[in-house]
């Protein structure tokens, strides 16, 4: 190691350990022993002369000197990244990129479209992890992310894709035995399904109102409510975009389809860098420009025009 790459090492675990909390994390994210980080670290302080971390609580923190040391590190080693990896990709985006989505987004949006945005960078090895779990991007290195609704996390670039949208349906079986719902109101006398957030069923967004609704089922999984809703058991209430294949098919029936029933925002994001990788940039740009060509796309509003 030469002097040069000595103290860029020693910034470059500083800065991953601070990003990440601890040194165990720090070594998972740069593929090393934790040892190796915070003697890194260690000897990083004793060529300053200064003490960079407390050690003393289980989320390491930084001493004033670490976080003036941090602030102007994290630019740098960010900068030292895109330029390597802007070297790498000179002759076209590549290498490996990893996204993240939630279920129901990424397995009926998302995944039907890679294999076009695959076939046109070739060079690009796409590690796609779908849970709805919330995913920290900076923390876990992920590149990218599908959200739906708002995010507090200031240490994200966020792009509006458009406004998702959910559909009224029930399978034709149920409709002939208890007949159609022509108004709100006459959910009242209907078997809803509804989906399930900590332990309590979610009312649905009907025409800008909240609407509780009577049923024998509810699910924090829309795969449940899509099965049952096809069996009969009840109407539900559907991300678009889960509901596209059975409605085309004919298993179920849109009902109610003068109501507006809006679910939230969908934003493509990732974290805050001043050089964005390319491999990161043409996944974005794929992602916005098919919300955009699609105009009747499964589950959004087209983006008002500026």
């Amino acid at each position: 190691m030469t002097l040069i790459q000595e103290p860029l090492a020693g910034l470059g675990a500083f800065v991953r350990t601070l990003e990440t909390g601890s040194f165990s994390a720090a070594a998972r994210a740069l593929g090393v022993s934790p040892s190796a980080v915070s003697k890194t670290v260690a000897r990083l302080e004793g060529r300053l002369g200064v003490l960079l971390l407390q050690r003393g609580t289980r989320r390491l923190q930084p001493t004033p000197e670490g976080l003036s040391l941090f602030e102007r590190g994290q630019r740098i080693v960010a900068e030292l990244e895109a330029a390597q990896g802007e070297l790498r990709e000179s002759k076209g985006p590549r290498g490996p990129l990893h996204v993240t989505a939630p279920m129901d987004l990424g397995r009926h949006w998302l995944v039907p479209r890679l294999p076009a945005f695959l076939a046109a960078y070739p060079q690009i090895q796409c590690a796609l992890g779908l849970t709805d779990r919330f995913i920290d991007l900076v923390e876990e290195r992920v590149d990218v992310g599908l959200r739906m609704g708002e995010s507090a996390d200031t240490r994200l670039v966020r792009r509006r894709l458009g406004e998702s949208r959910a559909v009224i349906c029930a399978s034709p079986a149920y409709l002939r035995r208890h007949g159609t719902p022509r108004k709100v109101a006459d959910l009242q006398r209907h078997a809803c399904l509804a989906y399930l957030r900590g332990g309590q069923r979610v009312s649905w967004r009907l025409d800008g109102k909240e609407v509780e609704v009577p049923g024998p089922f509810a699910s924090d999984n829309n795969e449940a409510l899509l099965t049952l809703a096809q069996e009969g058991v009840g109407i539900a209430r559907l991300p678009e975009f889960v509901a596209t294949q059975a409605l085309a098919s004919g298993r179920l029936r849109a009902v109610l389809g003068e109501v507006h029933s809006p679910g939230p925002d969908v934003f493509v994001v990732y974290p805050e860098r001043r050089h964005l990788s390319p491999r990161v940039r043409v996944f974005v740009d794929f992602v916005a420009d098919t919300f955009a060509r699609e105009e009747t796309r499964p589950g959004t509003k087209p983006r008002p025009r500026r």
